[in-house]
């Protein structure tokens, strides 16, 4: 499953001018965590966060903004948060090195990312331009589907002939999201590409394979047209 499938493409930017009063706005009526910014092309220069902005009540107020910076000085602490709560607008709050993911990036490849890179979510972007955005909750969302719906996609995808193997004999059931798929299949590889595609139908949490081949693999690469 692709990114493209799952993310939020109503996406609420806002521009690097934005006061910080209107950003705060734009993010509570959103109901996000985070805004990209986005110059006069549409092009991404940044994500502004509930965490870059509470740096304002955190540092905020000229004598506590002063006193936080010089104790974050003085005991040589990363003092950004406190340079953040100086700044008055989006270009002076967002986060500029942002991690983004294309609209056909592999869901789980970008799940993977994601928590590898403790982010919340990522702008979805084609050709610098923001086309959406995922988040964790989209990327939960898609295992909330009934078994029903789930085995109703898998069966359609083993009936698929111009993805699947040729020549297969193999079954599913699903249970809590767990599918699993019985029966048997030509060649050894073919049970690969059998869990393959069926792992990427939307919903599906696991797979348990009971799949047996009838024959060895024939000498030499694969040539079905799937593969």
């Amino acid at each position: 499953m692709n990114v493209q499938e799952v993310m939020t493409k109503d996406v609420v930017c806002v521009p690097p001018e934005m006061p910080f009063k209107d950003v705060v706005e734009e993010l509570v009526r959103a109901n996000v965590s985070g805004l990209p910014v986005v110059d006069g092309s549409g092009k991404l220069v940044g994500v502004v966060t509930e965490a870059d902005l509470i740096s304002k009540p955190a540092y905020g107020g000229r004598r506590r903004r002063a006193l936080a910076l010089l104790a974050d000085i003085v005991s040589a602490r990363d003092h950004r948060w406190a340079t953040k709560a100086v700044g008055s607008t989006a270009r002076d709050l967002m986060t500029r090195n942002v991690a983004v993911c294309g609209p056909g990036d592999d869901v789980r490849s970008v799940a993977r990312r994601m928590v590898e890179a403790g982010v919340k979510r990522m702008p979805v972007v084609d050709h610098a331009h923001v086309v959406g955005i995922v988040s964790r909750r989209d990327i939960i969302r898609m295992f909330d589907r009934p078994d029903a719906e789930v085995l109703a996609d898998v069966q359609a995808r083993l009936a698929d002939t111009l993805r699947m193997p040729e020549q297969h004999h193999v079954t599913a059931s699903v249970r809590h999201g767990v599918v699993t798929l019985c029966g048997d299949v030509r060649y050894a590889w073919d049970k690969e590409t059998v869990v393959l595609l069926v792992d990427a139908v939307r919903g599906v949490v696991d797979i348990d394979a009971h799949l047996r081949n009838r024959e060895p693999n024939p000498v030499g690469p694969p040539t079905a047209p799937w593969l």
